[in-house]
């Protein structure tokens, strides 16, 4: 599959030409991480009627006050969300850095709940923020109807426009700044390294260091 949704199910990645500013390549990242929480709530919602919602920003669901899709569906879109996610942050994974503390604070708010289908994606999550190599959770082989490649062509039509709107917003105004939206479910970074060394204890003491022994940041080239 060439173009990988990354807003609802059946959205479009976004374009982006060689010569587009930085900046525009951040805010794809930070409107695709938004999608990415989003996919995992209503995972948590589908899979244990868990709702502490905090990425419904960009939100486009048509179920999203009721879902009716079924949890296959909403785990392929995680799968879909993180394969997205992975194309985005590779020309920028020096700026990505912000989500691992944004995800640690998102998953420490699953602290004290039973592991489940949701906790899965926790380490191909961080690898694929920290462009390391990471294996999805196996899912049942998902064969689309011509009904969903039908909303697929019409979501890719919306979904190129959309981006040239956001391409075209920044270059018109070279001051703007990509945003940075938080996630946080629990008050500390440490709930999600705890929960995280239930899952992959290396991981999660890796991240401790990296949070302990903070790498300077690279100049801009001039």
């Amino acid at each position: 599959m060439s173009d990988i949704p990354n807003g609802g199910r059946r959205q479009a990645v976004p374009r982006q030409t060689m010569e587009s500013p930085k900046q525009v390549t951040l805010q794809f990242l930070d409107d695709t991480w938004e999608r990415l929480l989003n996919s995992l709530e209503r995972l948590e919602q589908v899979s244990e009627a868990y709702r502490n919602l905090t990425a419904t920003r960009l939100d486009q669901h048509p179920d999203r006050d009721r879902i009716t899709e079924s949890e296959l569906d909403v785990r392929w879109e995680v799968h879909l969300q993180i394969k997205s996610l992975e194309r985005i942050v590779k020309p920028v994974v020096e700026d990505a850095q912000w989500m691992i503390d944004d995800f640690l604070r998102w998953f420490g708010g699953r602290a004290r709940r039973p592991i489940a289908v949701t906790d899965e994606y926790a380490v191909p999550v961080l690898h694929c923020v920290m462009d390391h190599p990471y294996e999805l959770p196996d899912l049942d082989e998902v064969v689309p109807t011509e009904t969903d490649i039908l909303d697929a062509a019409e979501a890719l039509g919306r979904g190129l426009h959309e981006s040239d709107k956001i391409e075209e917003r920044f270059l018109a105004d070279s001051r703007l700044e990509a945003t940075r939206h938080l996630h946080t479910r629990a008050r500390s970074r440490s709930s999600g390294l705890v929960r995280l060394s239930e899952l992959n204890r290396n991981l999660a003491v890796h991240l401790a260091y990296l949070i302990d022994h903070p790498q300077p940041a690279k100049e801009e080239p001039r």
